[in-house]
């Protein structure tokens, strides 16, 4: 990276997502910067869906008690390449040129439907307002992502992009804030619960989040920690 973009250099996120790199044994400066998307979600790539990725937890300052059950912590995301990548991808963000990079990207890659992180979160405003910028750029391309950052994307909604639906998560430290007329995400136990509450179903495609219009949106617990879920714990 040449150039850097001082309002996100400074920020906290670095500092931890430094530390989780020292933690899992990890050289955060040797990693290099990569803005590069992936096409590798096999839930995604049934429906041509390709997605931007950060490290989970570290890029999340609105987690709650989802953390206890990020699927983002285990199998090939939490391994050494996979979590490698989404750190590359993270220090690209930090650069003055990503918004150009990544629109470049995309028109390249005849991107149609991107969802912004399959792990991470939009860390800060100037972050999620680099995404706005992006989504400006492309407006026959269609972007989605699920948030916990209910507070931040209410703050900047004046700059929200026709083409980029933002889906309140629940089970974050914001909660209490969202505002269930809107798009949002609940995590169920089971099929059979998340019809009866009238959700439809992502859990084996994630095409009907990135759908205007599709507002309840339910999906079933899955990864190794599926067995530890309680419902309780996200509603709360």
């Amino acid at each position: 990276m040449k150039q850097f973009d001082q309002t996100l250099l400074n920020n906290a996120i670095l500092a931890a997502v430094f530390q989780q790199c020292k933690e899992r044994g990890f050289d955060f400066d040797a990693i290099e910067p990569n803005h590069r998307i992936s096409w590798g979600n096999s839930k995604l790539k049934l429906d041509g869906i390709a997605s931007f990725n950060l490290p989970p937890v570290s890029t999340c300052p609105a987690r709650g008690v989802c953390e206890k059950y990020c699927y983002a912590t285990q199998g090939l995301q939490w391994m050494a390449c996979g979590y490698k990548r989404r750190v590359a991808a993270f220090k690209s963000t930090l650069s003055e040129e990503f918004v150009t990079l990544m629109v470049a990207q995309l028109i390249t890659e005849r991107v149609k439907i991107l969802r912004v992180h399959d792990s991470g979160d939009f860390y800060s405003p100037q972050y999620l307002l680099k995404w706005f910028k992006i989504a400006e750029s492309l407006p026959g391309v269609t972007f989605y992502a699920y948030t916990k950052q209910i507070l931040l994307m209410k703050k900047l909604a004046e700059f929200q992009p026709a083409n980029f639906k933002l889906i309140q998560s629940l089970g974050g430290r914001f909660d209490a804030s969202i505002d269930k007329s809107k798009p949002h995400a609940r995590i169920f136990n089971n099929v059979e619960e998340l019809l009866s509450e009238g959700y439809t179903d992502t859990s084996e495609s994630d095409f009907p989040a990135a759908t205007p219009g599709v507002s309840l949106i339910g999906l079933v617990i899955h990864g190794t920690k599926r067995k530890q879920f309680r419902q309780a714990d996200m509603d709360d």
